[in-house]
C-alpha cells in the first residue's frame, strides 16, 4: 500500500471573490488506504502568491472517514478566514493533509493515539487545486426625478416619474424595483 491523495476544487461563481466567509470545496480522491480503518481529512487554502494560509477546514469538525475500499473520494470544505478582504487575493490554492490515529503509513495498526500523517498533496502548482477570485459586483443605483410644472402641486393622483440608473447588476437576471415618494420634511410616505 502507498497511500495518496488528488483533488480537485470547485471554482467561484463569475463575480465571487476570495473573501471572509467564502467556502471552497474541495473533492480529495484517495488511493492505498486501508479498508475499514478511519481516517481524518484536514485541508488549507494558501494565496498562491505568497504561500501564506487565507482559510482552513473547520478543526472543530474534521472530516473523518472510514473507506470501505482503498480508493474513494470524499469532500472537505474549506472557510476562508475572517481577515481576507475582496480583492486582496487572486488565487487560492488547497493543501490537504490525511492522518490516521488507527493505522500509520504503511497501513500497519497504530495504538499510539497520535496522528500518524498519512498522505499530504500541497502543490503550490497544481491547477486541478487552484481556485480564481473574481471581482465581485457592486450594484448600485441613482435616480433623477421630473419636475413638477411651475404651477402643479403634489396632490392625491399626482404622477411623478422618476428616471433609475443601475450599474453591477448580473445580465439576464430578474430584478425588482419598488419606489415610493417620501414628504422631505418628515419622511413621510
Amino acid at each position: 500500500l502507498k497511500p495518496s491523495i488528488s483533488t480537485k476544487v470547485d471554482q467561484l461563481g463569475e463575480h465571487e471573490a476570495l473573501k471572509k466567509g467564502t467556502v471552497v470545496t474541495d473533492h480529495v480522491h484517495y488511493e492505498g488506504l486501508v479498508p475499514g480503518k478511519e481516517y481524518v481529512l484536514n485541508a488549507e487554502l494558501r494565496n498562491k502568491a505568497d504561500e501564506s494560509v487565507i482559510g482552513k477546514s473547520n478543526p472543530e469538525e474534521p472530516v473523518k472517514f472510514t473507506p470501505e475500499s482503498a480508493s474513494g473520494d470524499v469532500d472537505v470544505k474549506i472557510i476562508v478566514n475572517d481577515d481576507v478582504e475582496a480583492g486582496s487575493v487572486k488565487q487560492g490554492v488547497a493543501y490537504e493533509y490525511l492522518t490516521s490515529t488507527a493505522v500509520d503509513a504503511s497501513g500497519k495498526d497504530s495504538e499510539s493515539g497520535k496522528d500518524n500523517e498519512i498522505a499530504k498533496h500541497t502543490d503550490i502548482k497544481d491547477k486541478a487545486q487552484t481556485v480564481d477570485s473574481h471581482d465581485e459586483l457592486k450594484p448600485s443605483i441613482s435616480t433623477k426625478v421630473d419636475q413638477l410644472g411651475e404651477h402643479e402641486a403634489l396632490k392625491a393622483g399626482t404622477v411623478v416619474t422618476d428616471h433609475v440608473h443601475y450599474e453591477g447588476l448580473v445580465p439576464n437576471k430578474e430584478y425588482i424595483l419598488n419606489a415610493e415618494l417620501r414628504n422631505k420634511a418628515d419622511e413621510s410616505v
